[in-house]
């Protein structure tokens, strides 16, 4: 009977610790971080008038799903002047790339590649067309832009395309 008595004691104190174990473990969820969501690199500029805008490139990651990436690509210029936003780019997504084709709200137009890569988007953009009046451009002149994740919202910039 003193046998019984202490191994019922002993699994009493193991339940005891597991529920305060379980107590003081915060809880969540673990899984992967999302990849969409919006990235963005602001560029510091020297100009002789009051900045309160960097010029900065975005993309916006709407969905990715069975294998096709959905996303949008924004630049602005200093203070927000001039706004370039691409048309809703849909491509195949393998290896985390894609390659692309695009269209922005001036007329303008051309290709791209987009990597994920260790938390961050990275684009690589060409302008094949420029439109007349046009006073910059999405191209990144052949290098990859490094974006960092900066909000989890999925919301386009615009609904055209």
């Amino acid at each position: 009977m003193k046998c019984m008595s202490k191994m019922w004691k002993k699994t009493g104190i193991a339940v005891m610790v597991l529920l305060l174990l379980a107590a003081v473990i915060p809880a969540g969820s673990v899984q992967a971080a999302s990849k969409t969501g919006q990235y963005q690199k602001k560029y510091k500029t020297q100009v002789s008038f009051p900045v309160w805008s960097e010029p900065a490139y975005g993309v916006v990651i709407n969905r990715i799903k069975n294998g096709k990436v959905r996303f949008q690509i924004s630049r602005a210029g200093v203070n927000g002047s001039p706004i370039y936003n691409s048309n809703v780019i849909k491509a195949k997504l393998k290896n985390n790339k894609a390659s692309f084709q695009w269209k922005d709200t001036w007329g303008n137009s051309g290709t791209g590649k987009l990597k994920f890569s260790g938390g961050y988007v990275k684009l690589k953009i060409k302008q094949t067309y420029t439109a007349d009046l046009n006073r910059s451009t999405l191209d990144t002149g052949g290098k990859f832009v490094k974006m960092k994740k900066i909000s989890d919202s999925k919301k386009l910039f615009d609904k055209w395309g």
